[in-house]
């Protein structure tokens, strides 16, 4: 498939003393009919170009916002997990230098004329988490973001061809955190949030607070929360611990307490649970513990020589449903 044809510039008269057609117009003629079928075989869209530098023709650009005159902006994407998968736009289908131009981006349908040489035939292109506005056929990795753009036609370094299509799924955010150090309460039958020491791997769910207590969502959803609290006693009477989930510093979530017993000294003792929440846009949600002595403790144990450090805590959070 190739580009339509351009209406040749004003200074190409249609006839030539009044006998021939100029050489211009006979080409835009003739290309008109294929362009003309051409063009209910791929969508393409009018953008343009404020980022200060040139956007090449076959490179994987994003909304960037609001242009001159209601011209959706574009910029290179980068699919390093900075900005939102849904943000990812199209294929530029020709050269827009810096100047506020506008062009044309292919949203979906072929895009010829460009640099594939680097791939083979048939392979699945992927916005680069690396290079802004380049493809890879290495699929990424989390927490980059993974949207197939386009497959691959033609192999050339000039003529080369793609079909572009992006695959923009719903993003969905998750997060890993853990508390790596003893904490003790200061009082029994008391409340209180646990704060967390690390982020060990998050995408859009974020620890925040100070103490960092509250673990925040970015967008409205159903998010599970998953916790493993690993407990020690300074001596052997029987003592309670109970853990539950609190919303906005306020409201506890009913019916989320976990209860375990310890009568044991020096040992361990581990309970998992497991919550469904429904959460609004920027809601945090704490974890909550209460122990009936306060010899009763959550407790970090070092690494071996033949097994990783056990957190005193660990909580992943995985949202399940948009």
């Amino acid at each position: 498939m190739q580009d339509p044809p351009r209406v040749p510039a004003s200074r190409d008269p249609l006839v030539d003393d009044e006998r021939l057609t100029t050489r211009a117009w006979f080409r835009f003629f003739s290309l008109l009919p294929q362009a003309i079928a051409d063009s209910s075989l791929v969508s393409r869209a009018l953008v343009q170009n404020s980022t200060g530098s040139t956007i090449f023709k076959g490179q994987v650009v994003g909304f960037a916002g609001v242009g001159s005159n209601n011209y959706i902006s574009v910029a290179k994407y980068l699919a390093d997990g900075s900005t939102p998968s849904l943000y990812l736009f199209g294929v530029m289908a020709e050269t827009l230098p810096d100047s506020g131009s506008i062009g044309l981006v292919t949203v979906w349908g072929h895009v010829g004329g460009i640099d594939t040489s680097t791939f083979s035939v048939g392979d699945i292109l992927y916005a680069s988490p690396t290079v802004a506005g380049e493809f890879t056929n290495v699929k990424p990795t989390a927490p980059n973001n993974v949207i197939p753009v386009a497959a691959v036609l033609k192999v050339g370094v000039t003529d080369g061809e793609i079909f572009v299509r992006p695959t923009i799924d719903q993003e969905q955010y998750y997060g890993e955190f853990s508390r790596t150090t003893n904490l003790i309460a200061a009082a029994p039958n008391t409340a209180y949030a646990i704060a967390l020491t690390n982020t060990d791997v998050a995408g859009g769910v974020t620890l925040e607070g100070s103490p960092a207590d509250q673990i925040t969502v970015p967008d409205s959803g159903l998010y599970m929360f998953q916790a493993r609290y690993q407990l020690t006693s300074s001596n052997s009477s029987l003592k309670n611990a109970r853990f539950w989930l609190r919303i906005n510093g306020t409201q506890d979530i009913a019916n989320s307490t976990s209860l375990v017993s310890v009568d044991s000294s020096s040992g361990y003792a581990t309970i998992t649970s497991g919550e469904i929440v429904s959460l609004a846009a920027n809601d945090y949600v704490q974890l909550m513990w209460a122990v009936s002595n306060v010899a009763l403790t959550l407790a970090a144990e070092p690494a071996t020589g033949y097994a990783p450090a056990a957190a005193a805590v660990l909580l992943t959070v995985t949202q399940i449903q948009q």
